[in-house]
């Protein structure tokens, strides 16, 4: 029980840390846009105070997470599923601009629900095709974010 009870990165710890790092690189890439002021906010203004709670938010768990398990101790038995997980992200993040956001949303859901997680055909078609043609409406059309098309115009 010693190693359980002093010395060593806690797994808490080491998420806070993480946290706490990726708080110092979004407030470090926000420093390209304005921030404004209360009345009037600019461009900067929302990512930096999402950086500042993530950054207080990690700290915390960092500074709190002594009585987690050990780093060390953790086994990765999903790191295959994992790596999977973030390579079909960057192949979606090739394909976005190359067959458009709904094609790549489709495509990455009938993965994901289909390859990975083994769901029946029927109910991973109705979901991609429903996910990838209520996303595109909503953010595109309704919100009127400027969303990828493919070259076929869907």
């Amino acid at each position: 029980m010693g190693d359980e009870t002093h010395g060593g990165l806690r797994s808490d710890q080491f998420s806070g840390l993480m946290l706490l790092a990726l708080a110092l690189y979004v407030g470090w890439e926000n420093r390209a846009y304005p921030i404004g002021t209360l009345q009037e906010p600019g461009p900067g203004y929302v990512p930096l105070l999402l950086a500042v709670f993530l950054g207080v938010t990690g700290l915390l768990i960092a500074l709190r997470g002594g009585k987690s398990a050990p780093l060390a101790s953790i086994r990765w038995t999903e790191t295959s599923r994992a790596v999977v997980i973030l390579a079909a992200c960057g192949v979606a993040l090739f394909a976005l601009e190359r067959i458009g956001y709904r094609l790549t949303v489709i495509a990455l859901l009938v993965f994901f629900l289909g390859v990975i997680e083994r769901r029946r055909p029927l109910p991973v078609a109705m979901v991609a095709l429903g996910f990838g043609l209520a996303s595109y409406y909503v953010v595109g059309d309704l919100l009127h974010v400027p969303l990828p098309r493919s070259p076929w115009g869907f």
